[in-house]
């Protein structure tokens, strides 16, 4: 929402009015917009604006701070008295942190000039050509498109300028049969580059998802050769992130002794922190103002690293390491199995034998797949599953895009996350429900 150059002119402008004294300033401001269609048809177009100026003054060893959302000088100058007023008042710190200085960031563009500008009548254009597929497969179409136009600074008298600025959207929908049996899912999340988003070819794929999956049959709860679609390993690969934030994590997780240089999972298992990722195009700062680095957590299966003391949190641009390789390609390696689409309501198991232990349910796109071809649809199945005994039987991986981590689609949790084949995957029982 703002550019460098307007952030830098606000936040020095309160720099100067604080005078010569130390303070920090933090500003944010941005758009959150959307499109929802239900029934193929357009049911919400939504935007929301906001912005706010923030100012920690210190006097001594005395800090005060205010907050206001007017950005005229009046209102800047309030803002400036407010937080020293409120630092005079203040009980005296036994100890400040002095405040950091210039840092040097990896360049990153993450407002793409096409992204910024897109707006409801570009979404509605993108919808129209979703429900034009859909119409002719026979199908009804449910779908949202966020958008996010967002800036963040912080400076301080000390020279330090932190700024990020994201501008990014998402196409996710659902297509269901008529009469109500039949349910696909596609998308593709935290997109900075419009030109990724093909809607016609999502709708393409979860229309076919749809028709195919009216006519799902029983299969016997057990272990399966399991094909997860990137959807659907982005949020199994979501249950084991928290292990690498820190040793304690990691010994619940893959055992007490473990540390960097011990293999945890398969060789075909690497995840990275790809700071200046220019898929990705995430923040390169750290929650600490930091500037933040590459980081590989596993490497071909191997421990690497852990979060603590890292340039580098675990969520910070996640790349789970691909191949060139298509859904199709491992489709066509795979002798018996399934292929799944989605994963809904996953919840922790309490277990002390396997660590991670959780359990959810197939959604929106369920097939099996026989001597290299999908022969059919496959009714829902529960599962009980670890990441970590998955990601120990990885087989295959494919080829990465991004895709949200998180339950929802908004926020800056994207990462670039292949499908990949796991064997001996447990589904514990039928789930009838199409939802």
């Amino acid at each position: 929402m703002y550019s460098r150059e307007e952030a830098r002119t606000i936040v020095e402008r309160v720099i100067d009015m604080a005078g010569n004294v130390p303070v920090e300033v933090d500003l944010s401001g941005g758009e959150r917009s959307g499109t929802r269609w239900a029934n193929s048809a357009i049911t919400v177009n939504l935007v929301q604006y906001d912005r706010e100026v923030g100012a920690t003054i210190r006097l001594g060893a005395r800090e005060g701070s205010a907050s206001t959302m007017d950005f005229s000088d009046e209102g800047l100058r309030a803002m400036v008295d407010e937080a020293r007023a409120d630092a005079e008042a203040a009980d005296e710190e036994e100890e400040l942190d002095e405040l950091l200085g210039p840092q040097d960031y990896i360049p990153v563009d993450a407002a793409l000039p096409q992204m910024v500008d897109y707006g409801p009548g570009e979404r509605a254009l993108m919808v129209r050509d979703s429900l034009a597929v859909a119409d002719a497969k026979g199908v009804l179409g449910y779908g949202y498109i966020p958008k996010i136009d967002r800036a963040t600074c912080r400076a301080n008298s000390a020279g330090l300028f932190a700024y990020y600025r994201v501008a990014e959207s998402s196409f996710v929908l659902t297509c269901r049969t008529p009469d109500g049996t039949g349910s696909g899912w596609s998308g593709i999340t935290g997109i900075k580059d419009l030109g990724m988003i093909d809607a016609r070819a999502l709708t393409e794929t979860a229309a076919d998802k749809a028709v195919l999956s009216s006519n799902a049959r029983a299969l016997e709860p057990g272990r399966y050769s399991v094909i997860l679609e990137p959807r659907a390993n982005a949020r199994f690969l979501s249950l084991m992130t928290n292990a690498f934030n820190n040793e304690g994590g990691a010994q619940r997780a893959f055992g007490e002794d473990v540390e960097p240089g011990d293999r945890i999972l398969s060789d075909r298992f690497t995840l990275r922190s790809d700071i200046g990722n220019p898929i990705l195009r995430q923040t390169p700062i750290l929650g600490n103002d930091r500037p933040a680095a590459p980081v590989t957590w596993v490497e071909n299966g191997v421990l690497r690293n852990l979060a603590e003391d890292q340039p580098a949190s675990v969520n910070m641009s996640l790349v789970m390491e691909g191949t060139d390789r298509s859904i199709q390609d491992m489709i066509a390696d795979t002798r018996r199995g399934l292929l799944v689409t989605f994963f809904w309501y996953i919840r922790g198991v309490p277990s002390e034998s396997q660590p991670l232990l959780n359990t959810g349910m197939t959604r929106d796109g369920l097939f099996l797949i026989e001597n290299g071809e999908i022969t059919g649809a496959v009714q829902n199945f529960r599962w009980n599953m670890s990441p970590l005994v998955g990601y120990n039987n990885l087989v295959d991986v494919g080829r990465p895009v991004p895709m949200h981590m998180g339950e929802s689609y908004d926020g800056g949790n994207t990462g670039l996350i292949p499908p990949v084949r796991i064997e001996d995957f447990t589904m514990t029982s039928s789930s009838p429900a199409v939802e």
